[in-house]
């Protein structure tokens, strides 16, 4: 039979429980410890590129090392020495004679213009306006010195022109350099012309100078590539002795290599630190084992509780240790998923002790103690905070943006505290965003089958279980009707009344739904199943009938078993009538030994219980009780249904029955009225309706 521990047989200040605490606490102690050793990084050189040296750092053995940083400065320089390569656009000969035609066009088309200009057939405006047509690209006082200019000038410019433009375009002209190009042919007019003219004559050879040869980006690369091939690789050596960065200095590319091929950038063991990590592992196993021990009896004293939630600390310490110091892989590791499941399956309190312990972890593996720290803090108690009750996947959805959202702040304040660019501004939000979403899809992916594993009952499968379709409840409805009808009417009863007091409503409905289970047994043995037929008990003796009805609770067990239903729901069956005594049967003992008490053993017509060991299991006591006895009352109005209810609930106290439940007065003030307004809602009455008026609902069905 399924008894729970009651905290008071388990709450013990001696030998036992402080061997216990010994045990978890060193354990749990080692097990830290191990993991913040992991590549401790006591001693390590901690520099990047950039960053200047606070001390000569010298090397502690030879060593010969292939650079990369100066085998790529290497071949980068090889690459940048090789010249572009350049292909012909077109033969030269072919363009120069095109454009030599081009400019032989212009030429003839001025010197048209000014022999009509001599032999008088056009007036001045008009040269001026004829040329400007025929040489688009003249400035207006080269325009005018060529409407004045003698047709033998002319002769002179056009030729000199000519000359130059043959000689450069027989020449490589490159498209890269084609300014410079016609910049030389401006320099190379001769000299024999005046200032004037020998512009004209250089702007006109210069407009028709065209490239003959291209850049060929394919050749060049080809070239650079295997001018970096050529290069060897550059070996790096470094003496045992040798300064390899010295104090003031800027750390370069070389130096950084230096250090890692020497191995200072990786930690080494050393006993301050193993001392140090020792310490703060006995610390913080101390404080939650203490924890747990004083404010989570629930999980101290269940061992598979204890054992998920030291896991779960240790798992997420590792992946935390491995991703330490290595910038945003520190923010990505959700921890925050850790957080969410200890609070869904354990506590929302031991989801906060869970979220403090990871962020000491993480501010001791990681250099940059504080952001960290303060990064994992500040998720899991956004974690804890949002996910008060699983019961819908939602839930995990308002909990994912407000971790999300929480670790964007965190990582962007201290970005901007640090000066940082938008860049690693960008960086922090989605490290933080990764982290968020791979928390909620951790969560959900494994808290029902964490439950499943460590025998933690959770929402989910609660809902399920109220699920009146299920295979269990079907065969209570279709064997047991009376019975069903009863327990689904007493789930009504508990959970309106652990709702009153802050109890878990859902907890106590799906218990009463099952605590009678063991009525499908024999339900004929039972009242409310006989449906008007012969009693049995009146054909039994009062101790035989006694052991039957009592019989029901080990049924009950051996079923919720059998049909793998949570302990928890099992733990409920024996609690429901706890001690109490079977007062119907007791009572027709008595009368039928003519009140002799000593000879009808009262100790005979108890339950075996134990007594109610949680709120939840009190309030199912008293709603069973009240009930069965409120469907008794031949008048169920206010009055009569208060009383009864009083005296149910005063029988149970006085009978001790709620010693263990953990019920103050006030609790069972309210648990009293709930109760009268549920059941007064349950037996409301109906108007009375004259023989000759048919009820609308009767009109319906007809």
């Amino acid at each position: 039979m399924f008894i729970p521990r009651t905290l008071s047989q388990t709450e013990s200040t001696g030998r036992g429980a402080w061997a216990r605490a010994s045990i978890v606490g060193g354990f749990l102690a080692v097990a830290i410890f191990a993991v913040l050793s992991i590549n401790v990084g006591g001693g390590r050189v901690n520099l990047s590129v950039g960053d200047v040296a606070q001390a000569d750092i010298t090397a502690p053995r030879t060593v010969s090392f292939v650079s990369d940083s100066q085998t790529e400065a290497a071949r980068a320089a090889a690459a940048s020495a090789v010249a572009p390569v350049y292909e012909q656009i077109a033969p030269p000969a072919d363009i120069r004679d095109r454009q030599l035609v081009a400019y032989d066009k212009i030429t003839r088309a001025v010197r048209n213009i000014l022999l009509e200009r001599d032999a008088g057939t056009i007036m001045v405006d008009e040269v001026r306006q004829q040329i400007s047509s025929a040489v688009p690209s003249l400035a207006d006082d080269q325009v005018a010195l060529l409407a004045s200019l003698p047709i033998d000038n002319w002769t002179l410019i056009a030729g000199a022109g000519r000359e130059v433009l043959e000689t450069t375009l027989s020449a490589a002209v490159r498209d890269d350099q084609l300014a410079e190009a016609r910049q030389q042919v401006r320099t190379n007019i001769t000299n024999d012309l005046p200032q004037p003219q020998r512009e004209l004559a250089g702007d006109l050879a210069a407009a028709q100078v065209a490239p003959n040869t291209q850049l060929s980006a394919s050749k060049t690369a080809a070239a650079r590539a295997a001018a970096r091939n050529a290069v060897v690789d550059v070996i790096v050596e470094v003496r045992q002795g040798e300064i390899v960065v010295r104090n003031g200095d800027p750390i370069t590319t070389l130096d950084v290599e230096k250090l890692e091929q020497l191995g200072l950038t990786r930690p080494r063991l050393e006993a301050a630190t193993l001392a140090g990590h020792a310490l703060v592992a006995i610390l913080l196993a101390s404080l939650l084992v203490a924890f747990l021990w004083r404010f989570e009896p629930t999980i101290w004293f269940r061992n598979r509780s204890l054992l998920l939630f030291m896991l779960a600390l240790l798992g997420t310490a590792v992946a935390l240790r491995i991703a330490a110091d290595r910038t945003l892989w520190a923010y990505v590791v959700p921890s925050a998923a850790t957080v969410l499941l200890t609070a869904i399956l354990l506590d929302g309190a031991a989801g906060a002790a869970m979220a403090l312990a990871l962020a000491t972890l993480a501010g001791v593996m990681n250099q940059d103690a504080f952001a960290p720290a303060a990064y994992t803090l500040a998720g899991g108690l956004a974690a804890v905070i949002t996910i008060v009750r699983a019961e819908r996947l939602n839930v995990f959805v308002r909990a994912g943006v407000a971790i999300g959202l929480t670790n964007v702040v965190v990582l962007t304040a201290f970005n901007l505290m640090e000066q940082r660019d938008v860049a690693a501004i960008l960086q922090g939000l989605a490290a933080g965003s990764v982290n968020a979403a791979l928390a909620v899809f951790l969560a959900v992916g494994s808290f029902a089958v964490l439950g499943n594993l460590f025998g933690i009952m959770t929402v989910f499968q609660l809902l399920e279980l109220a699920n009146p379709s299920s295979r269990l409840l079907r065969r209570l409805l279709m064997e047991t009707p009376g019975t069903y009808h009863h327990s689904v009417m007493v789930g009504n009863l508990a959970e309106r009344a652990a709702e009153t007091i802050g109890a878990d409503p859902l907890l106590a409905r799906v218990a009463a739904y099952y605590h009678d289970i063991g009525k499908m047994k024999n339900p004929l043995a039972f009242i409310e199943n006989q449906a008007g037929a012969h009693n049995i008990h009146d054909d039994l003796t009062p101790e035989s009938s006694a052991r039957i009805i009592a019989g029901h609770v080990r049924d009950g067990i051996d079923l919720g078993y059998e049909f793998g239903l949570p302990v928890q729901i099992i733990g409920f069956i024996p609690q429901h009538h706890g001690t109490s005594v079977m007062s119907y049967f007791y009572g027709k003992a008595l009368r039928e030994l003519g009140g002799e008490e000593e000879v009808a053993a009262r100790d005979r017509y108890r339950y075996p219980g134990p007594k109610p060991q949680s709120r939840e299991a009190a309030i199912l006591m008293l709603a069973d009780g009240v009930e069965a006895s409120v469907r008794s009352l031949e008048e169920k109005d206010e009055v009569s249904i208060r009383d009864m209810v009083n005296r149910i609930v005063d029988a149970r106290v006085e009978d001790g029955q709620l010693d263990e439940a953990e019920l103050t007065l006030r609790n069972l003030s309210q648990i009293k009225e709930a109760f009268v307004q549920q059941l007064l809602g349950m037996y409301h009455t109906r108007i009375q309706y004259p023989d000759n008026v048919v009820p609308l609902e009767q009109e319906r069905e007809a």
